[in-house]
């Protein structure tokens, strides 16, 4: 299952527009402001049509809160109707479906999305007679993954329905209890029962290449939570889970729920889940809280774990951007058409992220500016003869001065030329 195209009506801030998807990967960039988060909302109703076939699965409806509104000067009105049309394939059956919501009080149809959903009925038919079908994995990770964490509980027993794979999905809140739970039941299961232990050394493949020096992820049944063996200048460290840096949990959680997806809907592809398990996942600032070091590598190791998912992201780091082919960027703010690999950081930054002169600091910079008027009103004072102008002109001079007082050989520079021109 993958999109192709998406075009949004009166969605959010856009009024009409359409994008298109690179098969594996795509990174949205752009200001804040431009709609990064409201594409992937909308993409999040367009893939939830597919669970609407799926009985216990959570559908992403259009809300209230994506209607856009109109400025008319002195107002702003909701427009009506709120469209979300996508293009796509499933099985290598290209679909077409539409979600709306044409008044205030109805409900996001259905109709225009029954193709799609007769499809995930008659998946979850074959599932329920047993037969091996591939279900494709369908992931929301969304900015509050990490300190906004999902309330109910889902059966983590290893003979839980398939289907339990899509449990919240769409829900861009954090799944970390889900996996973590289920993690604790296999590791037991597999000591007690001697259970067969490939989903679950599956999963923690996973994590272990997408993290850098990550030697072996484990859980402990004595702490009570999940470990990592993590190798640091010819040194082992034993991390637990919940006293991980942020960045460490985001990578792990998201990685984890990725793969714990994989192998729950599709267990009979065992070890052989995460390389052929198709689907979409939609991640809002894939860069969050993940170092720089990670940033520039993160894209490409989720393209080598799962190579048969759709990505779609979106970033406001150049590492990230950095590590793209041309069509895997949609930019927001202008078109663009680069090979982004062969670009500097501050190439990407100025050039496309809209950031300028990047190679020097805000402080560096005002501290230019500052200079620049220090030298004009001493050429103001030089010329002047009225003294209350040149008493003005030094009190603004000590002002100045004073910003920068942190850095002395700065203000010893200033002074000297103030002394040089005006004398003491």
């Amino acid at each position: 299952m993958r999109i192709n195209k998406i075009q949004l009506k009166n969605f959010k801030g856009f009024d009409e527009k359409e994008f298109h998807f690179n098969p594996q990967f795509n990174v949205l960039i752009g200001d804040n402001g431009t709609g990064k988060t409201a594409i992937l909302d909308a993409l999040a109703v367009s893939v939830g049509s597919y669970l609407l076939g799926i009985g216990q699965a959570q559908a992403r409806s259009i809300y209230q809160e994506d209607i856009r509104r109109k400025d008319f000067g002195d107002s702003l009105e909701p427009q009506l109707p709120v469209i979300v049309s996508s293009e796509g394939e499933i099985e290598e059956r290209k679909i077409k479906w539409q979600r709306s919501k044409k008044n205030f009080e109805g409900r996001t149809t259905v109709k225009e999305a029954r193709e799609l959903i007769e499809i995930a009925k008659f998946h979850t038919q074959q599932v329920s007679d047993g037969k091996p079908v591939i279900l494709p994995v369908i992931s929301y990770h969304g900015t509050g993954r990490l300190w906004k964490e999902r309330r109910q509980t889902i059966n983590t027993r290893p003979k839980a329905s398939r289907m339990s794979g899509y449990f919240n999905s769409l829900e861009p809140a954090s799944s970390s209890k889900i996996f973590l739970e289920w993690f604790k039941t296999m590791e037991i299961a597999s000591i007690q029962k001697k259970i067969d232990t490939t989903r679950i050394e599956v999963v923690k493949n996973a994590i272990i290449n997408c993290i850098p020096d990550l030697e072996a992820v484990f859980f402990d049944v004595i702490e009570d939570t999940l470990v990592s063996v993590k190798m640091d200048a010819d040194k082992r460290h034993t991390l637990h889970y919940d006293l991980l840096s942020d960045g460490f949990r985001n990578m792990i959680g998201m990685v984890a729920d990725i793969a714990y997806r994989c192998v729950t809907l599709n267990p009979h592809l065992n070890e052989q889940a995460l390389a052929k398990t198709y689907g979409i996942v939609l991640i809002d600032e894939i860069d969050l809280h993940i170092h720089p070091k990670w940033q520039k590598r993160v894209v490409n190791d989720l393209k080598n774990t799962f190579p048969m998912i759709q990505f779609i992201a979106s970033t406001h780091s150049p590492f990230i951007v950095q590590s793209l082919q041309s069509d895997e960027v949609l930019n927001l703010d202008k078109a663009t058409d680069s090979d982004f690999f062969r670009k500097s950081i501050e190439e990407i930054a100025e050039m496309d992220m809209g950031v300028p002169d990047v190679e020097r600091s805000q402080r560096f910079k005002d501290m230019m500016k500052v200079a620049e008027r220090y030298y004009q009103l001493l050429e103001e004072g030089k010329n002047s003869e009225d003294d209350t102008q040149v008493r003005q002109i030094k009190a603004e001079l000590d002002q100045l001065s004073r910003r920068y007082s942190d850095d002395p050989a700065y203000t010893a520079f200033l002074n000297m030329e103030r002394l040089a021109r005006l004398g003491p």
